[in-house]
């Protein structure tokens, strides 16, 4: 830049020009806060896959869970289904030391009342 003598004028862009950042200050300055985004969300990306991942393992626990719980009830089941056949009913039965009934004779009365006060 030239400078005319005596011309304010001059000396007044000059001094803005001796103020101003150079451009590649600037350019810097937008790399970094580039930077610290592109780190940002680098972070945040695995804030979240360890959210996810952490999830997944409590998912998996709780199906494992359901499946020894389905196993039991089916387990379970089956105890009912044995415990109500007719060999257990009979073996329940000789154990109490129940007898079979040959017949069996009804009373009836005149009035239909079976008990009286």
């Amino acid at each position: 830049m030239t400078y005319v003598r005596n011309n304010p004028a001059s000396f007044a862009t000059a001094k803005a020009a001796a103020v101003r950042m150079p451009w590649h200050r600037d350019i810097r300055v937008l790399n970094s806060l580039l930077l610290a985004g592109i780190i940002a969300a680098f972070v945040g990306y695995l804030a979240l896959n360890n959210q996810a991942a952490a999830k997944g393992f409590a998912m998996r626990a709780v199906e494992k869970r359901i499946a020894e719980l389905e196993d039991r009830r089916q387990k379970l089941d089956l105890q009912v289904v044995a415990g109500q056949s007719m060999d257990a009913i009979d073996a329940k039965i000789k154990g109490l030391g129940l007898v079979p009934v040959a017949a069996v004779d009804y009373v009836t009365g005149a009035s239909g009342v079976v008990a009286v006060k």
